[in-house]
């Protein structure tokens, strides 16, 4: 990743939508910890949907920069959702389904936004992977989904990361369709 990726990541605008296409997991931990530890250091709420795969070695990597991981969730600050857990949940026949989405995702941010407050209009800053875990059996759905996450994104004002694992695809690249439903891309 080059600096200006690394900076989008340290300090996106609320309204970013940030794809990071990766092959090597262990950058990948480093990029969402990145993103995620600048919003805790600059007081805002952040949402992690992290693939199961991933959960212990972004928390490793937050505490290691020095955040007591617990105490951030306990307070509301910090969210660590499975996206594997999620998923299911948005779907209907496979689709990701527009009115199960809104349901689960606005109380979420909501809550994000919320343990921040303090009487003005908290930042919150939201990590995906449930459309890289779409895209690998469904990429239709993935586009859904990430269209889903555009107008949560105009709802709620909250800048997002999403991640896209290659090299386990027929192609090594991105196909543009699901690149151009991000405002950003960091990879």
């Amino acid at each position: 990743m080059n600096i200006n990726g690394a900076a989008m990541l340290t300090n996106p605008q609320p309204g970013s939508h940030i794809v990071y296409p990766y092959t090597d997991e262990n950058l990948v931990s480093q990029a969402v910890c990145l993103y995620a530890s600048g919003g805790l250091r600059n007081n805002e709420g952040v949402v992690l949907i992290m693939s199961r795969g991933h959960c212990e070695p972004i928390k490793n990597c937050l505490k290691a920069e020095g955040f007591d991981v617990d105490k951030r969730q306990s307070s509301g600050q910090l969210a660590c959702i499975v996206a594997e857990d999620l998923l299911p949940r948005l779907l209907v026949d496979g689709m990701p389904d527009t009115t199960r989405f809104k349901a689960l995702i606005g109380p979420i941010i909501d809550r994000a936004r919320a343990s921040m407050s303090n009487g003005h209009h908290a930042h919150v800053r939201v990590f995906g992977e449930m459309v890289s875990l779409l895209w690998e059996k469904n990429l239709p759905a993935a586009k859904v989904l990430e269209e889903m996450w555009n107008q949560a994104i105009d709802t709620y004002s909250f800048s997002l990361m999403c991640t896209y694992t290659l090299g386990k695809h027929p192609h090594d690249t991105l196909p543009e369709s699901l690149i151009g439903l991000h405002s950003h891309n960091v990879g």
